[in-house]
C-alpha cells in the first residue's frame, strides 16, 4: 500500500482510535480530527489537524529530511513536545538539566494507552537516559471540536533533576497549500480599566511573537488566548481558524512563530522566567493544560467553541452549577454608594432599596473589617469591624435574607497591608528576599500562598466569617503584581514559588467550594486581571473590568467573549462616565450590561423615583431573556471599534436556534447617517420569528411582528430609533413562532 492507501470499511466514530499496524492514534471530535503518529526513528509527530477524517489513513509518521546542511530533519519535525537537545533549533517546550551537567533530552516513543473513549496517554523516554519519562496526555471534546493536552514529566533516575522550561504543549497547523495565502494572528491586549483588546498581526516569516504575563498572574496586558485565521483573499475564502487558551492562572507565556516553509508553531504554557522544578528520584510533575481547537467557521466558530467547552469543564467541576436551570443572580454591590464608609444602617438601607428591584445578591464590598477606613491598612485582619458592626455581619445577612436576597461579602485574602495585626506578626508570611526592599503597591504586600501555614489562615478566616455570617457569595479581589518571589526555609529549588502560589490559589478556592458547595465565588483582579479557564474550573463568574462605563465595556466584552462564557461574564450598571459633558441613558447602561451576568453598581441613594422605576423594568425585562442570554451562545454581528465606527451589535442564540436575544448599539452619529439594518444569524430559515423591540422604556414594546428566519437573516432589523442619535441602543428578542 501506498503511504496514503485507505483502510476501506473503517468509518471513524467521534473519540479516539488507534490505526491496526501503525503506532498512530486519530483523535476525532464532531467536525475535526487531531492525528499523532510515532515515526520509525521514535519521534512523535503530528500528522493532521484540520477537518474532520472519516478513515484511518495510513498516515505514517515521518521525520521529513530537508536538503541543507543548516537544516537538520529534526528542526523542521512537527514534534508534540520537542525538548531541548540534539539538532532542534526551533522552539522548544522542555528544558532539563540531568546529572553531570547534561542539559539535552532525545524523546522517543516507548509506548500509549487510550483510556475510555477520549483520553489517550503516550509514553516517551529520554533515548539518552531512558530512566528519564515523559506522557504526554490528550483529552479530547468530541461536542466542542478541543484538544486538551499537557504532560507528566518523571524521574526515573537516582539524582535529583531541574525542570528549567516546562511549557505545555507545541501546536502545529497546517502549512499553506498556496503560496500567496495570508495568516493573521489574533490576540488580547490591554491594561488595568481597558483589558481584552482584541489586536491582529500579520504572520511572517522568521518572525516571532509572544503573548505573555511575568507577574504571577494572569493579568491584565495580555490573556492567554490566540486564533490564526486566514485572511480572505481571491485565492482564500478565510474561514479556518486554529485557536486555543491556557488553563492556568500564574506566570504564562504562548509564542507563534513562522519559519519561512510557511511552517507554524505554537508553543505555551507556564512561563520560563524564573521558573524552575526540582524532581527528586521518583518524583513527578505536571503541566497545565493547554487546550486547541479547528474549526472552518470563522473566529463566530472559534467564540462558540471555546466558551462551550469552558462551561463544560465548569459544570463538571461545580457541581452546584451543572443545571443551566440554575441563573447567575442579578447582584447589586455597594461600593459606589459607600465606598470605605461602610456601616450597618447604611448597608441596610441600601438593601431595602436594592430588594424591590428585583436584585437578588446584595454585596458589601471593600471596608467591612479590621481597621479598614481606607486603602493604607486592615488587609490580612478578616474580622468585621466592631466599630462598623458592633455585632458582627450576621445581622446584616439576616436582614438581607429576610429581604428575599443572597448575601454577599468582598475579600482580598492574598494581601496584607503593613498596617495590620497579621502583618505585625508574621512578616515573615510574604514575599520578599532578604536584604532587599519589600515593595509596596496600593500600600500592600502579598502573602505567599506557596506557605501551607498561610493557607490555612486564609482558609481558616475565610471559611469561618462564611460559616459565621451565612455567606452565600464571595468576591475573591487581588490588586497587585508579584514581587520577591521565593521560598525561605525550604530545601528545594526557590524557583517553584511561581507554581505553589498558583496551586495555592486553586486550591483555597477548591477547599472552599468543597466545604460549602452551593457558595457563588467570584473571581476579581483590579477587574479583569484574572480571566482565564483554570479559575473558571473553581470560580462561577469573573469581574471583566473595573471599567464599567458602557460603551468602553462593549470593547473589553468583546475580546473576553472569546474565552469566556456569557453567565461567567459580568456587567454592571453605574454612574461611570455621566459627567457634564456626556449623558448615556440609563437604558444604554443596562443593554451593555445585558450581555452576560448582570449587576447594578450605582448609587442608589441618588437614584430618582423614575431611575428606580426604569431599573425595575430592565431588570423584569433581563430575567425574561435570562435563559438565552446566560445559556446561548455570544456572537457579534457587528464588532465594535474605535476606528471611526460608532455602531456595535452582539446577538445571544439559543442552542436550538428557537430564541436569540440581539443588542444594537449606537455610540455616535456624527455624519448624521441612518443605522444599516441589523441582520441576524443562526436562525432556521423555515421558522418563523417573532420579533419584539425594546428602546429606551423597558415597559413598553417599540416595534413587533414576524418575520421568516431567511428573511431575516437576508433583509436585516431596521432600527430608527437609533438613527441621528448619540448613546442609543435597543435590546430586540426572537423567538420562533407556530405562526
Amino acid at each position: 500500500m501506498t503511504a496514503w492507501t485507505v483502510i476501506v470499511n473503517a468509518a471513524l466514530d467521534t473519540g479516539i482510535h488507534k490505526h491496526p499496524s501503525l503506532d498512530t492514534w486519530f483523535m476525532v471530535t464532531k467536525k475535526s480530527t487531531y492525528v499523532v503518529g510515532a515515526s520509525a526513528d521514535g519521534y512523535v509527530v503530528n500528522l493532521h489537524w484540520g477537518k474532520r477524517l472519516t478513515q484511518l489513513d495510513n498516515l505514517n509518521a515521518t521525520v521529513t529530511p530537508k536538503t541543507l546542511s543548516q537544516n537538520p530533519p529534526i528542526t523542521y519535525a512537527l514534534e508534540e513536545l520537542p525538548a531541548f537537545g540534539g539538532l532542534r533549533y526551533r522552539e522548544h517546550a522542555l528544558k532539563v538539566d540531568l546529572p553531570n551537567g547534561i542539559r539535552e533530552l532525545n524523546l522517543l516513543y516507548s509506548g500509549a494507552k487510550i483510556k475510555g473513549d477520549n483520553l489517550l496517554d503516550i509514553e516517551l523516554h529520554d533515548g539518552n537516559r531512558t530512566d528519564f519519562k515523559v506522557t504526554l496526555h490528550y483529552e479530547v471534546d468530541t461536542e466542542n471540536d478541543m484538544i486538551r493536552r499537557s504532560y507528566t514529566v518523571k524521574n526515573g533516575l537516582s539524582d535529583r533533576v531541574n525542570l528549567d522550561m516546562a511549557l505545555s504543549a507545541a501546536w502545529h497547523p497546517p502549512t499553506a497549500l498556496n503560496v500567496d495565502e495570508k495568516r493573521e494572528l489574533l490576540t488580547l491586549a490591554g491594561e488595568w480599566n481597558n483589558e481584552a483588546q482584541v489586536q491582529s498581526t500579520e504572520l511572517k516569516p522568521g518572525v516571532a511573537h509572544t503573548i505573555e504575563s511575568t507577574r504571577g498572574f494572569t493579568d491584565h496586558v495580555s490573556f492567554p488566548y490566540f486564533a490564526i485565521r486566514q485572511v480572505p483573499s481571491d485565492v482564500n475564502p478565510g474561514t479556518e481558524v486554529y485557536f486555543g487558551t491556557l488553563a492556568w492562572g500564574g506566570s504564562w507565556e504562548i509564542t507563534a512563530h513562522t519559519n519561512t516553509y510557511g511552517q507554524i508553531r505554537i508553543t505555551g504554557g507556564m512561563h520560563h522566567l524564573d521558573f524552575g522544578w526540582t524532581l527528586e528520584p521518583g518524583e513527578s510533575f505536571t503541566t497545565p493544560v493547554f487546550i486547541a481547537g479547528f474549526t472552518d467557521e470563522g473566529i463566530p466558530g472559534a467564540r462558540r467553541r471555546v466558551p462551550r467547552h469552558a462551561r463544560k469543564y465548569q459544570q463538571a467541576s461545580l457541581q452546584t452549577q451543572k443545571d443551566d436551570s440554575v441563573y447567575h443572580p442579578i447582584l447589586y454591590n455597594s461600593w459606589e454608594a459607600v465606598t470605605f464608609d461602610v456601616t450597618y444602617d447604611k448597608q441596610v438601607s441600601l438593601a431595602d432599596k436594592a430588594a424591590p428591584l428585583g436584585v437578588e445578591l446584595f454585596v458589601i464590598d471593600d471596608g467591612w473589617f479590621g481597621d479598614r477606613d481606607n486603602d493604607s491598612a486592615g488587609l490580612g485582619d478578616w474580622y468585621p469591624s466592631k466599630k462598623k458592626f458592633p455585632n458582627g455581619l450576621k445581622p446584616l445577612a439576616d436582614h438581607v435574607h429576610d429581604l428575599g436576597m443572597k448575601f454577599g461579602v468582598w475579600f482580598e485574602p492574598e494581601s496584607v497591608n503593613p498596617n495590620s495585626n497579621l502583618y505585625r506578626e508574621h512578616p515573615d508570611w510574604v514575599l520578599y528576599y532578604d536584604g532587599v526592599p519589600r515593595y509596596e503597591a496600593r500600600n500592600q504586600l502579598l502573602l505567599n500562598l506557596g506557605k501551607p501555614e498561610v493557607q490555612d489562615y486564609i482558609y481558616d478566616r475565610v471559611s469561618s466569617i462564611i460559616e459565621e455570617s451565612d455567606i452565600d457569595y464571595i468576591k475573591w479581589d487581588m490588586n497587585r503584581p508579584f514581587q520577591g518571589v521565593t521560598m525561605h526555609d525550604y530545601d528545594r529549588n526557590p524557583r517553584e514559588a511561581w507554581v505553589l502560589i498558583a496551586r495555592g490559589y486553586h486550591n483555597l478556592l477548591a477547599k472552599l467550594k468543597k466545604r460549602f458547595p452551593d457558595l457563588w465565588i467570584e473571581s476579581c483582579s483590579s477587574g479583569g486581571g484574572r480571566m482565564d479557564l483554570s479559575v473558571l474550573e473553581y470560580a462561577d463568574q469573573v469581574w471583566t473590568s473595573d471599567n464599567t462605563r458602557p460603551d468602553a465595556r462593549l470593547t473589553i466584552q468583546y475580546g473576553a467573549s472569546l474565552f469566556l462564557p456569557p453567565r461567567a461574564m459580568y456587567g454592571w450598571v453605574t454612574d461611570s462616565g455621566e459627567d457634564d459633558n456626556v449623558h448615556i441613558p440609563l437604558s444604554f447602561r443596562f443593554h451593555s450590561s445585558f450581555m452576560g451576568g448582570l449587576g447594578v453598581g450605582a448609587n442608589l441613594n441618588n437614584y430618582s423615583e423614575k431611575e428606580m422605576n426604569e431599573t425595575t423594568g430592565w431588570i423584569s425585562l433581563y430575567k425574561r431573556l435570562r435563559p438565552v442570554i446566560q445559556n446561548g451562545d455570544l456572537d457579534w454581528l457587528v464588532p465594535p471599534s474605535r476606528e471611526g465606527q460608532f455602531i456595535a451589535a452582539s446577538q445571544t442564540t439559543s442552542h436550538d436556534q428557537q430564541e436569540a436575544v440581539i443588542l444594537a448599539f449606537r455610540m455616535n452619529s456624527p455624519f448624521s447617517a441612518a443605522l444599516n439594518p441589523v441582520r441576524p444569524r443562526y436562525l432556521k430559515d423555515d421558522a418563523l420569528y417573532r420579533v419584539q423591540i425594546w428602546l429606551e422604556d423597558p415597559y413598553k414594546i417599540a416595534e413587533e411582528y414576524t418575520m421568516s428566519g431567511a428573511l431575516l437573516m437576508h433583509k436585516g432589523i431596521s432600527l430608527v430609533g437609533l438613527n441621528n442619535a448619540m448613546f442609543k441602543s435597543a435590546v430586540i428578542y426572537l423567538k420562533e413562532s407556530s405562526n
